[in-house]
């Protein structure tokens, strides 16, 4: 039977949240209620009899939940709505000097975090309690009046802003990379640009991160980098701990386009350090998106850097840590972390462990959930054909490719050109050699230079390295870390 709300509300409590709770219905003496949390809170999987419980017994325990969670949440909106109601409370008991006191407070929180929603009902609630105020004017009241409508302004130009952001993020998942013919008239919205005199941190923030997406799907990735590199150089944790994550998570994504893996490796190890620390405040949410960005990105920069120790220490690491989150990963989560071990091991020699990977990724359900993912597995069974001497074998995996890519109309594609190459030469001594000479120039567009003048593509560079491995007869790795340090 899959969980109800109640079930995955319990589940997804963080520790504070947990003792806060547990003190709170212990001290009411709620046994009953007690005893059916704690019952769903140890069962491993749900069972009828939680199921069966009665009804109000069920609804009371998930309204008391959420109660005390909106109490013990320490979040800067959370706390400027606690001061919003207790300003409400005060003034309705005629309080008015109490009131003023707590409404400023709310004022100075709100505006030292932008937020301007807030603000514009905390400048309301101004105007409604400095009505009774012996020492408050008719220019007091004109004053807030023109900050509520600088503030309007200012809320209108962040909601714009993040709803570009969030509109290209659905664009991005969607279509990836932009096509050579796009039109630039359709996309040109996402240069965006915020007017220094909207005096909104906030609102540059969520420009920039639309702009380093844009210039992502551009494949623009120099200018992808400074962006990002700007924004995370600029964003304070104490501001907005929420913003700085997404910022940080945005620059991995930047750093591994620019293949710049020091820079990666320290930006995650500086940021699960904020989390031990409790910048984050020991969400378990953040702790999970920490794994699946570090157990994807440590892998290929071990990897891609031609590390063989410290990619096998991943691995292990990553495959003991993902039984502990299997629970809580998405299907698309644990897809894009199998591609990850998929390579890791190939690199390593692991091809029988690569292949286990590979073909949990290769089912129907995986393609439409993520595409790109898929056609890279597939691309990792077509080399990992070629390791084997059976030549039936190669012949039907190189088939079967080719009819997948003709299919979904990819003759153009890196993988096409790549396996009809490798077709047309299965025959040949010299496969790997004759196979590089003729996708040579593909190479050339389906690659880019990097700022110190090598080839690079975060997709296809395994490819690359691995038919010059072939061509050498030497371990992929060992290759890996010549084209790491410039002598490849």
């Amino acid at each position: 039977m899959a969980n109800t709300s109640l079930e995955k509300l319990i589940k997804s409590l963080n520790r504070g949240e947990l003792k806060a709770f547990s003190l709170s219905i212990k001290n009411n003496k709620s046994t009953k209620y007690y005893r059916l949390f704690k019952q769903i809170k140890s069962s491993t999987k749900t069972n009828n009899e939680s199921h069966t419980s009665n009804t109000q017994h069920r609804k009371y325990l998930y309204d008391t939940l959420l109660d005390s969670i909106s109490k013990s949440s320490n979040s800067i909106d959370s706390n400027i709505l606690k001061k919003l109601l207790n300003t409400e409370t005060l003034f309705n008991k005629q309080l008015i000097k109490e009131a003023w006191k707590e409404v400023n407070k709310a004022q100075k929180l709100a505006q030292k975090h932008e937020r301007f929603g807030f603000l514009i009902q905390i400048l309301e609630w101004k105007k409604s309690i400095g009505f009774f105020l012996e020492d408050f004017t008719r220019q007091d009241h004109s004053n807030l009046s023109k900050l509520e409508e600088k503030v309007i302004n200012q809320q209108l130009i962040f909601l714009q802003t993040k709803n570009l952001y969030m509109e290209i993020l659905g664009l991005k998942k969607e279509i990836g990379y932009l096509p050579l013919n796009y039109d630039k008239s359709t996309f040109s919205k996402y240069e965006v640009n915020i007017a220094p005199e909207v005096e909104s941190k906030r609102s540059i923030f969520y420009a920039q991160m639309t702009k380093s997406i844009y210039h992502w799907m551009l494949k623009d990735h120099q200018l992808e980098y400074e962006l990002t590199k700007n924004i995370v150089n600029n964003i304070d944790i104490k501001v907005d701990r929420t913003e700085y994550l997404i910022g940080n998570l945005e620059h991995l994504t930047s750093c591994v386009c620019n293949a710049s893996f020091d820079e990666l490796l320290k930006t995650l190890s500086d940021l699960k350090t904020k989390y031990q620390e409790g910048y984050f405040g020991f969400d378990p949410s953040i702790d999970l998106r920490l794994f699946y960005y570090a157990a994807n990105y440590e892998i290929m920069s071990f990897a891609f850097k031609g590390n063989a120790t410290f990619l096998q220490q991943k691995i292990e690491e990553v495959e003991k840590d993902i039984q502990y989150w299997h629970k809580s990963l998405s299907k698309e989560m644990l897809i894009v972390i199998y591609s990850a071990l998929k390579m890791g091991h190939y690199f390593l020699g692991n091809n029988k462990k690569s292949r286990m990977y590979i073909n949990k990724m290769l089912t129907e359900s995986n393609k439409s959930i993520r595409k790109d993912a898929f056609e890279d597995a597939l691309l990792f069974n077509l080399i990992g054909a070629f390791d084997k001497d059976d030549i039936d074998f190669r012949e039907n995996t190189l088939s079967s490719t080719i009819r997948y890519l003709k299919v979904n109309n990819m003759k153009e594609s890196f993988e096409y050109k790549l396996s009809t190459a490798l077709k047309k030469n299965i025959n040949s001594n010299n496969i790997f050699s004759k196979t590089f000479s003729i996708i040579q120039l593909e190479f050339e567009k389906h690659f880019y230079r990097l700022p110190d003048g090598r080839l690079y593509s975060e997709n296809y560079l395994p490819i690359y390295i691995w038919l010059i491995a072939k061509i050498k007869n030497k371990p992929i790795l060992e290759i890996m870390k010549l084209w790491n340090t410039h002598k490849l």
